[in-house]
């Protein structure tokens, strides 16, 4: 019954005899009337075979002669293809690819086919498989990828409708990433490959080579596999259970015991992999820069995490041996070397497992270490102790504090050999080419140091952090190859709140080398003293202050060194005005707001001595080692547990010291938690939102590759955590579609600088400035105008307001580095902005511009009619909480506004984003009933019971619809219903009136505009598959972020975990019982000893 069709003649090979005979079985086993069969990730061999069948689908052409795709032609015939797929009535054959073609041609295919669709999968790949299309073309589009341009050659264009994203392993291998529409059609996807029980482990006598089975080599096999090479003697490694499964190995095994190909298998030991005989080999070294008593130090970890407590000693030299030994082999250039995640408790010299090394292979191999530090004084404190006490003269740093001609320097040093080990900060990294900080020069490390923080951090208010995992990845498939060491104090391993695993799949590490340190530290006694409410005759924070003001009292009469930690800022500066002024000048603060020299002078006080107490927040702890702390205190809990195991960690560092872990807990405590928590997450209406701008600004501009400036997401979040949370958002959106999808649908990455801005040019001193920035500047055609009606129609017209120079496009980059060398690009930025930078020699004013587009969604008369509309349901809603002296809910608001809406409004789940619009500032000493901004007329306090209460406080609200009314008045279209200007910034931090405008239309659904030449850095996205944005941003569609879904999950578990941690009575080493059980995810037990519940069915991140 299925033969092959004589037309395509295929050289047979014994594998795809194999295939053949297998085929015939898979299609007799699975003929069904009314079914299609469309194949996947298959090779050419196997595609040629495929469409050989008599049952097969339209396939003429569609095959080159050498067997390879030819989508060109596909792409021609896609409607014919479409047209026999929906008229067949009885079993048929055909490749993805054909799938994809007929329903790009008919959207609605699976509706007009009235049969079953299933799509047999090649099963020994995953979301990317081999590429079955000429090899020139999958070197192209792999070379595209890796770029940052819109610029598609024109033999490519086609591949952009099948293909969302190329890997390869080398010159000649490529896999490619269809892309999905089986997923969101709900289509049956079956093996093709039998799946069979993993082969125990074997010898074999004759091994030639061995391959990891998360390897590339392991992936180039399966590849040539399908050419019909096979392999012969290969020892496969396992390096973790779940490997086997995840890379296809059994399926892969089995193949080849069918074809009676000899190979081994061995399982790698995951933990602590070392030699003893390799513990001195590497003491010299440690001697000669630092010491000659210099040893290294036993240190304990868990001998087998997943089933017991138990520890085993292992010696820093060991650990520096075996990182020795995997960046030697990446450095010889084998791709089978392993990465190292190490966990070990502050104070465990963590540093020298990753600073020896990098010494070593630079002297033997001239190779560079990257060493990503989260903290600027953290990489200035590290390179000058390797420079001052151990005569280490090859680190450096690079970092935004640096002048342009001194980062020059620094890079020059590097290139020529000088410098080899670079520490850097992520935000810098992830937005500069590699090649330009160390000029060509082989990387033989990679070390991620605090290694907690991409996951933590990287999902706060460090988004760059969770962009390392892209960046990396991104080398590696450039051909960049080397270890990567992650190094942290604090991380959970396994369980719910697992921060190991998740670290390590965030940074693609593929089963790395594990060495989990013991968490311990039973030398700190745990004092916490639980309150009832009951007992507490005043406010709960003034009682708090008050008792904490007593401790730190008491800490130092006795001369006690201590840790103060508070979760937020007013609460350190209330302690220690409670304090007594004889204690005050023993006591010192620190957080992130303080300025620069009030921090380095409070730290200095505090590690010398001449303070004893420093109150904190956590800003205060990464990086800082002071010896001789006695107490930790919390105020209330700052975080996780994992975070508090990290901050009461700084007590007793030194050596049979003895520490003191304390806190007075109220029960209401964890409620700066929530609140911490609350302010980090992203809402899922922002990330909805935020998906659906993208593929608007994708339809406008009809480019696949766009530069999005975070200020085009202003009226989504607030103006200081703007560029962070767009980051962050991107991200959420990038990872959580391509782990539905199998394949990146949008690629994000954060631009290095500024790449252009604008400025208003005065016209007497034109000829000057291009006379001196010429070559980094281009005029614009400016048709800015700002219509300002008249008054009084008939006696004078109305006022057009146009900008009073020409407006010049800048090159940022450029004019930093040809102009101004002498200063960093941060205050090269901070000084354009300010109008300081430009100078011509008399006193016109050069003012800076950001270019603003908005596409109106209605004709402009209808627009500004239904804008009234709104403002006048807005404002009647908040005369009637002003008129009753109300104090109301932002559910009520939302509620209110449902009602004058209309329940269906689409816009609603924005009601909070339009009431921040009128929300005053109260921190400047707002009157309440006056304010210099007439818009801001909305006070905003906490309620007794925690919630956010918020009150009118003037009569703003009656003039806000005129004062809409008129602004968009000003802004008429032009061409195709858009407006666009170059506007200046606003005054005093203050929003320019027209981006607020913007922002309002964009909330309520009337516009949606663009900003560029703004002073936030722009991110580059790339729209790897428009239809499945155009899908998921359909207004029946609701998308519902998975990874923020779960960062809520967590949130939630912590707070339980830290209040049952507070609120249980428990000894000191019941205590660390618990903190042990919770690092290995050993939730079971966690739950018994201190009563935390089994979670709960949990809503979503909050709406």
């Amino acid at each position: 019954m299925f033969r092959r069709n004589s037309r395509t003649k295929v050289k047979k090979l014994k594998f795809q005899d194999l295939f053949h005979t297998r085929l015939q079985q898979f299609l007799q086993k699975n003929q069904k009337e009314k079914t299609v069969l469309f194949f996947r990730g298959f090779g050419r061999l196997q595609n040629a075979e495929i469409l050989s069948c008599s049952e097969s689908l339209y396939a003429d052409g569609i095959l080159n002669p050498d067997a390879t795709l030819n989508l060109a032609a596909l792409e021609a015939k896609k409607a014919e293809t479409a047209k026999d797929l929906i008229s067949s009535s009885g079993f048929r054959v055909g490749i993805y690819e054909q799938f994809l073609a007929a329903i790009s041609e008919d959207p609605e295919l699976m509706r007009h086919y009235n049969g079953t669709v299933e799509i047999v999968d090649d099963n020994l790949f995953s979301g990317h498989y081999v590429s079955a299309v000429p090899n020139e073309d999958a070197r192209s589009l792999y070379e595209y990828f890796q770029k940052e341009t819109d610029s598609v050659p024109d033999n490519l264009a086609v591949y952009f409708n099948y293909y969302g994203d190329v890997v390869s392993v080398d010159e000649t291998h490529y896999f490619l990433a269809p892309f999905d529409r089986c997923t969101d059609e709900k289509l049956k996807i079956v093996p093709f490959f039998a799946q069979r029980p993993m082969p125990v482990p074997k010898e074999i006598v004759d091994a030639k080579s061995s391959a990891s089975i998360s390897g590339s080599r392991f992936l180039l096999q399966k590849a040539e596999l399908l050419e019909g090479r096979l392999p012969s003697g290969t020892v496969y490694c396992m390096n973790s259970r779940t490997e086997p499964d995840r890379y296809a190995f059994p399926a892969f095994a089995g193949i080849l015991d069918e074809l009676g190909v000899s190979y081994g298998v061995k399982k790698f030991q995951g933990f602590n992999v070392t030699e003893k005989s390799s513990a001195n080999k590497y003491l010299p070294l440690l001697q000669k820069y630092w010491g000659n008593d210099a040893a290294f130090r036993q240190l304990k970890f868990y001998s087998r995490p997943g089933s017991a407590k138990d520890t085993v000693e292992i010696s820093q030299g060991e650990i520096i041996s075996q990182i020795i030994a995997q960046s030697e082999k990446a450095i010889g250039g084998s791709h089978d070397f392993r990465n190292i995640f190490i966990t070990a408790p502050t104070g465990a010299g963590k540093s020298l497992l990753f600073q020896l090394p990098a010494v070593h292979i630079a002297e033997k191999f001239g190779a560079v270490t990257i060493v990503i530090t989260p903290l600027i004084a953290l990489m200035k404190d590290q390179v000058l102790q390797l420079e001052n006490e151990h005569n280490v003269r090859c680190a450096t740093y690079i970092n935004s504090t640096l002048s342009f001609e001194e980062r020059e320097k620094r890079i020059a040093a590097i290139k020529a050999g000088e410098k080899s080990i670079v520490y850097v900060a992520p935000e810098l990294l992830v937005s500069t080419p590699l090649d330009a900080i160390t000029g060509g020069r082989k990387v033989g490390l990679f070390v991620i140091d605090e290694a907690h923080i991409v996951t933590s951090w990287g999902k706060d208010f460090r988004a760059d952090y969770w962009y390392l995992g892209d960046f990396l990845n991104h080398l590696k498939r450039s051909g960049m190859w080397f270890p990567i060491l992650c190094l942290t104090a604090t991380a959970v391993y396994g369980g719910s709140e697992d921060i190991v695993n998740e670290t390590i799949d965030s940074l693609f590490l593929k089963d790395p080398l594990i060495y989990l340190g013991s968490v311990r530290r039973d030398n700190i006694a745990f004092d916490i003293n639980r309150v009832s409410l009951k007992s507490v005759t005043e406010g709960a924070e003034s009682f708090k202050v008050k008792k904490a003001a007593q401790v730190v009292q008491t800490y130092v009469e006795k001369g006690e060194k201590s840790l103060v930690y508070c979760p937020f800022t007013t609460q350190v500066d209330d302690i220690y005005a409670a304090l007594d002024s004889a204690v005050r000048p023993k006591v010192c603060r620190y957080y992130g707001t303080l300025d620069k020299k009030a921090r380095s002078t409070a730290q200095e006080n505090f590690s010398s001595g001449a303070c004893i107490v420093m109150l904190c927040t956590k800003a205060f702890g990464m990086g800082i080692d002071v010896q001789d702390i006695r107490n930790v205190y919390h105020f209330a809990p700052t975080g996780s547990l994992a975070d508090y195991v990290q901050e009461i960690g700084r007590a007793a560092r030194r050596k049979s010291s003895q520490g003191c872990a304390s806190a007075d807990f109220l029960p209401t405590d964890t409620r700066y938690v929530r609140t911490l928590y609350g302010i980090s997450e992203m809402k899922q209406y922002q990330l909805r939102e935020m998906l659906r701008k993208i593929y608007s600004i994708y339809k406008e501009s009809n480019r696949r590759s766009l530069l999005i400036s975070p200020d085009a997401f202003l009226y989504l979040f607030r103006g200081r955590e703007l560029e962070n949370k767009v980051k962050n958002g991107m991200l959420l959106l990038s990872k959580d579609l391509e782990s539905i999808y199998g394949y990146p649908v949008i690629t994000v990455r954060p631009k290095a600088m500024l790449t252009k801005s604008f400025v208003n040019v005065p016209l007497k001193s034109i000829e000057k400035f291009e006379k001196k920035f010429g070559r980094f500047v281009k005029q614009l055609d400016d048709r800015t105008r700002r219509v300002l009606p008249s008054r009084n129609k008939r006696y004078e017209s109305d006022t057009i307001v146009v900008n009073s120079g020409k407006i010049y496009e800048l090159d940022m980059p450029a004019i930093w580095q040809n102009n101004f060398r002498d200063i960093s690009f941060s205050q090269f930025n901070h000084r354009f902005f300010n109008g300081e930078l430009f100078q011509c020699g008399n006193d016109e004013i050069f003012s800076p511009r950001i270019h603003i587009k908005a596409v109106y969604a209605l004709p402009f008369q209808e627009l500004k009619e239904k804008l009234k509309e709104d403002c006048t349901v807005i404002s009647g809603i908040f005369r009637k909480y002003k008129s009753k002296g109300q104090v109301f809910t932002a559910k009520q608001f939302r509620e209110d506004l449902a009602e004058g809406f209309g329940k269906d409004c689409g816009r609603l789940e924005f009601s909070n984003m339009i009431l921040q619009l009128f929300i005053a500032d109260m921190s400047r000493n707002i009157g309440f009933r006056t304010n210099s901004d007439r818009l801001k007329f909305i006070a905003a306090r906490k309620t007794p019971s925690g919630e956010m209460g918020y009150r009118v406080l003037n009569s703003g609200y009656i003039s806000m619809p005129n004062y809409f009314v008129q602004l968009v008045s000003q802004c008429a279209p032009g061409e195709e219903n858009i407006y666009q200007a170059y506007i200046p910034l606003g005054r005093n931090s203050r929003q320019p009136e027209r981006l607020r405008l913007l922002s309002f239309l964009e909330l309520l659904g009337l516009a949606s505009y663009e900003v560029h030449g703004s002073q936030n850095m722009e991110i580059f996205v790339r729209i790897n598959d428009p239809d499945k944005l155009a899908r998921l941003t359909a207004g029946d569609y609701d998308y519902k972020n998975s990874v923020a879904s779960d960062i809520h999950r967590r949130h939630k578990s912590a707070q339980d975990t830290m209040m049952g941690f507070m609120m249980h009575d428990l000894s000191s080493k019941e205590r660390w019982d618990v903190i042990e059980d919770y690092f290995l995810g050993r939730e079971e037990s966690v739950r018994k000893a201190i009563g935390v519940c089994d979670d709960e069915p949990e809503e979503t991140a909050a709406e």
